[in-house]
């Protein structure tokens, strides 16, 4: 959820819903399986914390699940009903005629997928021989079916509906009376279907609505809790579990592992490793042995470094708008689930300002104090987050880097904001196109089960709340977030890579730069932490562990590196001069 920092005890002040927020409700609406996966994992699992929201809200999606599925389930009801509701009744030839009916939409569905692969291999080949290569080697083996199989597919497709459309003509010639009832029938499903679909897109306009607010003015017990959740500043992640002798580990280490535990904020990709460490040593002392120039006594606490940056960073809000950076600083605590079952007093109640003192001062190993700096783009759709550790110990400053990013949404997500795709009119396309995609409703009749399974559960769990008392072998642990579920590929993002990786030196840069000024005025050598901080500005590479290896590479002017080994074709190659 998109708000800024506010002082323990103060509810940030309302803003309007973020693109982000926007669109994950109107993705429900699009995707079933993110539909399912909020239903699942947010609103039927009172269980698991929820991960933190960065630059959007979870409790709209979570309202606008609940309507995606009603609607679908409307439809779906309506063909089951369509069925068995002559059979129940003893109108056998009705029903007969429906069951026709719906095999001969399946086979509809079925002709124009043949058709579209017929039309699929006589289109011309637009990708380089190149790619062609590149594509089949990632390619998984398919089943291939030459082109006269595919015809003969469709041919017998034709003869089957050829048979069930005369089934039908001789049910109906039989008993006209049950043929005007299955007809009825056939009615009320594509009204049920028009409905549906027109409510769908208007939900969908609705969401996208600049002054429409879409959090509910009145919130479920569930939609409370995972409101606290989303925005709480302690967060409980998993520890990878342990690997046996059989597993193969990782060539390249990474500080924090395969898995990020900094859940919700996006794919981890910049961190310093190993972390930095500066002795707290006096200024101009070089000359004096080592117990004469470090502080054997802190020159400051923990808590007074971290309050430092984070104002240094806040004064970013300050400037004028064409230049502004609207970063988001909050203090975020990160336990595991094996140690919060032990004690859970900082979920029953958020810690106040004395309480999180005392928890970045402590640097416990069970309790991770990490200031978190996140800075929203394009509407939320684009969220880097930084994570800072500050830990004095043993009379050496130790700090620890991370950094986020969290890319966009699905384009289906977004498909309400390109011309044409909402108003008036596409609700009424909306509503027609409905009648073409019963076919696909009819292979998803057994979610009917699913969705009356998903009632009798949020019924079950109304009113409770299953994280703050310890259950056993029940673990507490934020598994995912729906929002990072369904952003973008890290190595498939563009452009968007400049803002991310810029906003992230640009708070990596202000941060040194708070920290050296900070320790200067608290009486302690810069030098050396000056030298460690210009050579992680300009890295232009990211560090993630391993080793580098240069071949082939001279240094210095004019230089040259001949390499006597012969290449095939006889010639000799020349390495790189630097």
């Amino acid at each position: 959820m998109s708000t800024l920092h506010a002082p323990p005890g103060q509810e940030p002040p309302t803003q309007s819903p973020t693109a982000a927020t926007r669109h994950l409700c109107a993705g429900v609406y699009t995707d079933e399986k993110f539909r399912d996966l909020v239903i699942n994992e947010v609103c039927l699992n009172p269980s698991r914390r929820v991960a933190p929201s960065y630059g959007f809200d979870l409790v709209p999606v979570m309202r606008h699940a609940w309507w995606a599925a009603h609607l679908s389930a409307s439809v779906r009801l309506a063909l089951l009903a369509s069925v068995a509701a002559p059979l129940l009744l003893g109108h056998f030839v009705a029903g007969a005629m429906a069951m026709c009916g719906f095999g001969l939409l399946l086979l509809a569905d079925r002709a124009i997928a043949l058709s579209r692969e017929l039309t699929e291999e006589d289109e011309p080949d637009l990708f380089s021989k190149k790619r062609k290569n590149k594509r089949r080697r990632v390619a998984k083996p398919t089943l291939i079916r030459t082109r006269h199989e595919v015809k003969d597919q469709l041919k017998k497709t034709g003869i089957r509906a050829a048979a069930l459309s005369g089934a039908v003509c001789v049910l109906a010639v039989w008993s006209p009376s049950q043929a005007v009832l299955a007809g009825a029938l056939f009615g009320s499903v594509a009204v049920v279907a028009v409905v549906a679909g027109s409510i769908r897109q208007a939900r969908i306009n609705q969401v996208h609505k600049e002054e429409q607010d879409l959090r509910p003015p009145r919130l479920s017990f569930r939609e409370a809790v995972v409101s606290d959740q989303q925005d709480h500043p302690c967060v409980i992640y998993r520890r990878p579990e342990h690997k046996g002798e059989d597993d193969e580990e990782s060539a390249v280490f990474t500080l924090f592992g395969e898995d990020s535990p900094f859940i919700g904020a996006g794919e981890l990709v910049h961190q310093w490793n190993p972390p930095m460490s500066i002795q707290l040593l006096r200024p101009d002392t070089d000359s004096l042995p080592l117990h004469q120039r470090e502080h054997r006594k802190p020159p400051f606490a923990t808590h007074e470094l971290v309050e430092h940056l984070r104002g240094a960073v806040t004064e970013l809000r300050s400037d004028e708008e064409s230049v502004r950076l609207p970063v988001e600083v909050r203090d975020r605590i990160y336990v595991a689930e094996a140690d919060v079952s032990v004690d859970r007093s900082l979920l029953a109640e958020r810690p106040d300002r004395c309480a999180m003192r005392r928890v970045i001062d402590q640097q416990s190993p069970v309790r991770q104090h990490f200031l978190e700096v996140s800075v929203p783009e394009a509407g939320a759709e684009l969220v880097a987050t930084v994570f800072l550790q500050v830990g004095v110990r043993g009379r050496t400053l130790s700090l620890t880097f991370a950094a986020c990013a969290l890319t966009r949404t699905p384009d289906s997500f977004r498909r309400a904001e390109e011309f044409g795709q909402k108003g008036k009119r596409a609700v009424a396309a909306s509503g027609i196109s409905s009648l073409f995609f019963l076919s696909r409703e009819l292979t998803r009749l057994p979610h009917i089960v699913k969705y009356f399974y998903s009632l009798c559960t949020s019924v079950w769990f109304f009113r409770r709340e299953r994280t703050l008392t310890p259950i056993r072998n029940v673990p507490i642990g934020s598994r995912l977030s729906v929002r990072q579920d369904r952003a973008q590929e890290w190595s498939k993002v563009q452009f968007d890579k400049t803002h991310l990786l810029g906003h992230m030196k640009n708070i990596e840069q202000r941060l040194l730069k708070a920290t050296s000024d900070f320790l200067q005025s608290r009486g302690v050598d810069i030098s050396e932490f000056d030298d460690r901080a210009t050579q992680i500005i300009n890295s232009g590479i990211v560090n993630l562990g391993g080793t580098n290896d240069f071949t082939n590479t001279a240094f210095g002017d004019h230089a040259q590196f001949q390499n006597n080994t012969q290449q095939p074709g006889g010639n000799q190659q020349n390495g790189n001069a630097a």
